[in-house]
């Protein structure tokens, strides 16, 4: 495989698992994470491997309505991929036609291991706009 086409098959990875949270699907999701990832949302502790990065994305996917992640960037170099995003939420508890309840501006950082599984993801955003504008608090316990 050449450099140029692992880039194009880890940024069409990216893509896919952002569609799946379009979807609200967390199989899709989880099915483009290598079984050891390790998933940080900064500036909080790493989750590491799919069992508990799952309660936190099917945790999540669970409580939204409608999510979208708007690219405004997305460009791989080797087993990198970065995407300059707006995240755009709506949760169970918001009004029938309210427009979007939180948009949050983010970096999200993704390794991908030599299979094309997404092996690093690291996401980059203010907690606090997130959790005062109705992000949900999941805890792995």
């Amino acid at each position: 495989m050449t450099e140029a086409e692992k880039i194009a098959r880890n940024v069409f990875k990216v893509r896919l698992f952002i569609d799946a949270w379009e979807s609200l699907d967390a199989d899709v999701a989880m099915a483009c994470l290598s079984a050891d990832i390790v998933y940080i949302n900064q500036p909080l502790a790493p989750v590491v491997g799919q069992h508990d990065v799952r309660k936190i994305v099917a945790g999540i996917m669970q409580l939204t309505t409608h999510v979208h992640w708007e690219l405004r960037n997305c460009f791989g170099r080797g087993n990198t991929v970065v995407t300059e995003r707006l995240d755009l939420w709506k949760f169970h508890d918001d009004p029938a036609h309210a427009g979007w309840r939180l948009k949050l501006p983010c970096i999200g950082m993704f390794d991908l291991d030599e299979a094309g599984k997404i092996c690093g993801w690291r996401d980059y955003f203010d907690n606090r706009l997130w959790f005062n504008n109705g992000g949900p608090v999941l805890h792995l316990d």
